[in-house]
């Protein structure tokens, strides 16, 4: 065999041995940086359930208080963090109870679709932000699908705990039905997603 055939040879062997060290160190690097992204999606619907958990628990906290008792204004307000001014519309005189002791006016027990309204104002901004981060989660999901064949269980764990986290984030933003439903709803949605999360946390480690 002459030289320039061994030269060849030597050269193509060279080439391929670095193309397949490349394609191997490709894989991997795409492999890291997906499991990279996992993870910091998990954050985030951790995060972002903890957010409108907080939402949540206003509706079902004021919703059940007013099934059971009237409550001031000045009440309303000071735990809802917004104006008397901007309550004050929504009271007249089939929802309007007084108060002695200096309290004044309230919601009459039982107008629970006026004490909903009044926590949506409260928590408008609150929800606006729960609303642009779960577009963020769910944008970030979409990027991804198609995951390497070592991670398509752990992309099927977080596709089982994002229809949960889902449906959570429109019950906590977006109260619907009875208010035991919703409560019942609620609750069970949540604890959900929590032990649906963990699981996703332990297969992606």
């Amino acid at each position: 065999m002459s030289k320039k055939a061994v030269f060849l040879i030597v050269t193509l062997l060279v080439v391929l041995g670095g193309s397949i060290s490349y394609y191997i160190w490709n894989k991997s690097a795409d492999e890291t940086e997906y499991h990279k992204q996992l993870i910091q999606l998990l954050d985030d619907i951790e995060y972002s359930t903890t957010e409108s958990a907080v939402i949540g628990s206003s509706y079902q906290e004021y919703w059940g208080e007013i099934i059971d008792r009237s409550i001031p204004l000045s009440t309303i307000s000071e735990n809802l963090e917004i104006s008397e001014e901007e309550i004050e519309p929504l009271l007249n005189w089939s929802n309007q109870a007084y108060f002695g002791g200096g309290l004044g006016i309230g919601l009459e027990k039982g107008n629970f679709d006026t004490m909903i309204t009044i926590v949506r104002m409260a928590k408008s901004n609150a929800t606006e932000v729960a609303l642009n981060n779960h577009n963020i989660v769910s944008k970030n999901l979409s990027l991804l699908k198609n995951p390497p064949a070592k991670y398509e269980q752990q992309y099927k764990a977080v596709l089982d705990l994002y229809e949960n986290y889902n449906t959570f984030i429109s019950l906590s933003t977006s109260p619907i039905g009875s208010y035991i439903e919703y409560s019942k709803n609620l609750n069970s949605t949540y604890e959900s997603v929590q032990s649906k999360l963990q699981t996703a946390k332990i297969q992606i480690q």
